[in-house]
């Protein structure tokens, strides 16, 4: 890992780019490459050069053994335009936490850097990325392009995500996604970040939401994130405990032990409801706690590139 580094509200943290590439590189290894081999711009023939194509196509050693232009044809050479989207309400901010750990991240946390993953991926595979990021509202809204420069954008903006926000923000999915789907001009792919949590809103709103953003782009992966210790299984010691609603800021003093079991049946009824909608509305659902894999994450959107094909 190199040595550089940043520090965002008190986490120390590799840059992103670096930390995406070592990620790739350590998940592609743990891969089977045969079956994506054509992601990137790959060489597949030659034909004749016709005047007033680009130069720099021009295969000069052919060339200099027939004494004929040829140029080289690619697979590949346009490319898709993909937008992530993440949810950055106060709720993706928990369990809240002092310092990064790539072992050890919370829902931001994971989905920035499986967001910056993703943006090395299309790096490699020439796509124009997009970025919305959304809470109250849309707070970033950059168009999907392939340059350098706004790709670090993109990183950049990522890694502002990982500043915790000094107040609590409440959060409006289903009302940000209905927008952020009206903007998309041309079809694309989505990938959204989200714990689903409705917010002031319902989750049949928040569905709805979705079934539109699915509509306007040409596919869309949902990446449900969540803690699994604290939110699917409830695995707090056997004391009384004081939740703060992180949106809300209400409080409520509970004993774990006496509603974990109510908890755990009301969740996976939150799980299922999700689950059953989006199989309906063809969106490809992954459910992803922050420990989950990096390498599940490039798979699943490596096996949706290669059904889009």
């Amino acid at each position: 890992m190199k040595s550089a580094r940043i520090q965002l509200h008190k986490l120390d943290i590799p840059p992103l780019d670096f930390l995406a590439r070592e990620i790739v590189e350590g998940a592609l290894t743990g891969l089977h490459r045969s079956p994506f081999h054509g992601f990137s711009s790959e060489f597949r023939e030659h034909k004749m050069y016709t005047p007033g194509e680009p130069v720099k196509f021009i295969d000069w050693k052919v060339y200099g053994k027939t004494d004929k232009l040829y140029i080289k044809k690619f697979d590949e050479e346009t490319n898709m335009r993909v937008r992530l989207v993440i949810d950055a309400s106060s709720s993706m901010y928990f369990p809240p936490k002092e310092k990064f750990d790539l072992k050890d991240l919370n829902k931001i946390g994971f989905a920035v850097v499986a967001s910056a993953v993703l943006n090395e991926i299309f790096r490699r595979q020439r796509d124009a990325v997009g970025l919305s990021v959304f809470h109250e509202d849309i707070s970033v809204d950059l168009p999907s392009k392939t340059n350098t420069l706004h790709r670090k954008i993109v990183l950049g903006e990522l890694e502002k995500l990982l500043t915790r926000p000094s107040v609590s923000r409440k959060t409006y999915p289903a009302r940000n996604l209905h927008t952020i789907a009206d903007r998309l001009k041309r079809r694309s792919l989505t990938v959204l970040f989200s714990d689903l949590w409705p917010g002031e809103e319902s989750p049949q709103a928040l569905i709805e939401a979705l079934r539109h953003l699915r509509y306007k782009s040409s596919e869309l992966i949902v990446f449900h994130v969540f803690n699994k210790s604290s939110e699917a299984d409830f695995s707090y010691p056997e004391r009384p405990f004081r939740f703060k609603d992180v949106e809300t800021g209400e409080t409520l003093n509970i004993y774990p032990g006496e509603i974990r079991k109510n908890y755990r049946e009301a969740f996976q009824q939150h799980l299922k409801t999700f689950r059953e909608a989006f199989y309906r509305y063809g969106i490809d659902y992954w459910q992803v706690h922050t420990e989950t894999p990096y390498r599940e994450v490039i798979s699943a959107y490596l096996q949706k590139r290669l059904r889009m094909k």
